[in-house]
């Protein structure tokens, strides 16, 4: 699978999904990775420490949704993203439903799978 990063562009967004480290388990579990330069520079994680571990830097969020089958990023899609969103592409990202029916819209529209991020946790299991 195609997995891709994208950098968030919502002002004020600092923060990254993926850090370089889950990149490395990613490759390893034999997916390629796509970051968008400067994905993690707000969350302290430099584009040279995602291609050491593995990942492919591009320059465009164009190029993450029309290269990954999966993609993915922190806060809700804006608008200029609807768009590039393809039919059975995987989408994980903060979708917040009630407050961003137009995005509900486009992602029904697209056709793509997508998974609310902020509804989606790691639980551990004694």
């Amino acid at each position: 699978m195609k997995f891709g990063l994208l950098k968030d562009i919502k002002t004020g967004e600092y923060r990254t999904i993926v850090t370089s480290a889950e990149v490395d388990a990613i490759v390893g579990d034999g997916h390629e990775v796509y970051v968008q330069r400067g994905a993690g520079i707000g969350a302290g994680f430099s584009d040279e420490q995602y291609e050491k571990e593995g990942a492919k830097l591009v320059d465009t969020m164009e190029e993450i949704y029309g290269t990954c089958d999966f993609v993915t990023k922190v806060k809700e899609l804006e608008p200029c993203e609807f768009p590039l969103l393809r039919e059975n592409q995987i989408i994980l990202t903060c979708i917040h439903p009630a407050a961003h029916p137009q995005e509900v819209q486009a992602l029904l529209d697209s056709k793509c799978i997508s998974f609310s991020a902020e509804d989606s946790h790691r639980y551990w299991l004694p």
